[in-house]
């Protein structure tokens, strides 16, 4: 399966999940869902890691590490903010709103990572927070 096929598949993980969240959120606190979920994340990773044969050999004191580390840090954010969210507010305006996260990641890619600016990209990066604005009213 090629990246796009990927895309669409963590794209309905993520609104299956959203859904499946909010319905826990009725009984278990967030923070609770938090560590849950997460464990099967990392379980599920690392079930990954050995079916695949990869090594942890390529980490060490260099810039992938950091980022990685980084990276780990804005996703601990990301999500603990989200969840947070979702436990208090209506699906219908939390997902939206966290959804914008491809658009935030499209201007940085663009700012960070030297990646083309087209007049169709710039377009649906303001037709998408203009849904945003829309969704949340």
């Amino acid at each position: 399966m090629g990246y796009v096929g990927w895309a669409m598949v963590a794209m309905a993980g993520y609104g299956a999940t959203t859904i499946f969240l909010k319905l826990a959120f009725r009984s278990v606190p967030s923070d609770i869902a938090l560590v849950v979920t997460n464990t099967l994340l990392i379980l599920s990773a690392l079930g990954l890691v050995l079916y695949r044969g990869d090594s942890f050999a390529s980490l060490g004191q260099n810039k992938a590490t950091l980022y990685l580390a980084l990276a780990g840090l804005a996703l601990s954010v990301s999500i603990i903010s989200y969840y947070f969210a979702l436990s208090r507010g209506p699906v219908s305006v939390v997902a939206p709103i966290f959804a914008m996260n491809f658009a935030v990641a499209g201007v940085l890619g663009i700012l960070f990572l030297g990646e083309s600016v087209t007049l169709v990209r710039a377009a649906g990066l303001v037709l998408a927070a203009g849904a945003i604005v829309l969704l949340t009213r």
